[in-house]
């Protein structure tokens, strides 16, 4: 939930990169373009840098342009995206992403569930116990 409203947006970096708004796929232009979301997914919440993203983008060797290219970039995506979501902070941008939209975050949730049910049941031990004595068959 964002401020009570359903999740209508859905990160996916779990494989190939998909956002998806209202059930529909989102486009989000080319490879570079893709790259800069993802960067800014894996720091969600946090203002990255127009110079960390070049640095991200193009390593040691940016192009003279790279800074507007960043821009352009940022501004296609926000076209893509809901409003809001991609910001201005100082220098840098970014992405805000609520609770349970990105699913890397609801892997770990999962995750997090799946430890917790082994310790209830008796931890790893019981478990491997139980796992190594059906593959005695």
């Amino acid at each position: 939930m964002r401020a009570g409203i359903p999740i209508m947006v859905e990160f996916r970096i779990l494989g190939p990169l998909e956002v998806v708004e209202r059930d529909q796929p989102v486009v989000l232009g080319g490879p570079k373009q893709r790259a800069l979301l993802v960067v800014l997914l894996l720091h969600r919440g946090v203002a990255v840098s127009t110079d960390g993203l070049i640095d991200e983008l193009w390593g040691e060797r940016p192009p003279a342009s790279a800074v507007k290219t960043v821009q352009v970039y940022v501004s296609n995506l926000r076209r893509a995206l809901s409003d809001g979501l991609l910001v201005t902070q100082g220098r840098g941008y970014l992405l805000r992403v609520a609770p349970g939209e990105l699913d890397v975050d609801r892997f770990e949730a999962l995750a997090r569930e799946g430890r917790d049910a082994l310790v209830a049941a008796g931890g790893v031990g019981a478990v491997a116990r139980t796992s190594a004595g059906g593959l005695r068959v």
